[in-house]
């Protein structure tokens, strides 16, 4: 039988972790310039904010648990760099509701690529949730065939793409330290955008502080799920996702007044209903 407490509390901290996430688009926004320069500071900041929760956690045998161990570690750290720079070029070429759409979709690449490389099987649903999936996102794709919202959706697209690959490379291996591959992946994506940014890496304050903010938001974020995901079922984690794709544009809205467009309204409404039925389909047949 469940263990409730244990339950409610996996819900709580999987909750706290999806809605910390939420603003990570909005952020990216506010601190706007050269591409590579956002990559830069957002990556090594992430980085330093994962090593000093890893100092926490494991104090003294920090400097034992935070280099990476082998090389599906690597893999995964090299697939989460990718994914955090394309994360970043996909939110400053196109609106933050086409991306948060498009990176829902996540899960159901992952099934795809655990039943290629992992060799599982995937439920009817899941296909049917597929067929859904893929015509809500086409549809958010038919606003700005050419030009740079175009881009972005293939960025938003190619970052689904390397970050459902990194997690099945997580999920192959079960003694693999999530934090320090993500700790690792921003130091991966600083060091080369050092050189590629086109404007000076120097910064405000202000910015400054929302690169900060930002560092601090998906540390915690990390944490937060990573906790969750070990106390309630995946679906479950997979629901609480969804609140970072409807409460994500929201925050875009107030504060950069960022509409989205019809075909992202309606795309997204297909993708985020899809999502939200599998999840709820998929914990049924959990509990069965």
């Amino acid at each position: 039988m469940k263990n409730r407490p244990e339950h409610i509390q996996g819900l709580i901290l999987a909750t706290l972790g999806a809605l910390a996430l939420t603003p990570d688009g909005l952020l990216v926004r506010l601190v706007e310039g050269d591409d590579f320069k956002i990559v830069f500071w957002r990556g090594l900041l992430i980085a330093i904010a994962l090593f000093l929760v890893q100092a926490i956690q494991h104090k003294r045998t920090v400097f034992q648990k935070f280099p990476l161990q082998n090389r599906k570690e690597w893999a995964a750290a090299v697939l989460a760099a990718l994914g955090a720079t394309t994360f970043v070029l996909s939110i400053t070429h196109t609106t933050v509701a086409n991306v948060l759409v498009i990176l829902s979709t996540m899960s159901l690449f992952s099934a795809m690529l655990s039943m290629i490389f992992l060799k599982e099987r995937i439920a009817l649903r899941t296909w049917v949730a597929m067929i859904f999936a893929i015509v809500g996102i086409i549809i958010v794709f038919m606003d700005h065939i050419d030009g740079e919202g175009f881009t972005g959706k293939l960025y938003a697209l190619a970052c689904a793409f390397v970050t459902s690959a990194n997690m099945t490379v997580i999920r192959s291996e079960k003694k693999i330290n999530v934090p320090s591959i993500f700790a690792w992946s921003g130091l991966m994506v600083a060091a080369p955008s050092f050189f590629l940014a086109s404007t000076s890496l120097i910064i405000d304050v202000k910015i400054g502080a929302t690169f900060v903010v930002m560092a601090v938001l998906n540390a915690v974020a990390f944490v937060m799920l990573g906790a969750g995901a070990k106390r309630i079922p995946s679906p479950e984690v997979g629901l609480l996702m969804l609140l970072e794709t409807i409460i994500g544009p929201v925050w875009v809205w107030l504060v950069l007044n960022e509409i989205p467009s019809t075909n992202a309204l309606i795309g997204g409404a297909i993708v985020i209903v899809t999502l939200g039925l599998h999840s709820i389909a998929s914990l049924k047949a959990r509990q069965a």
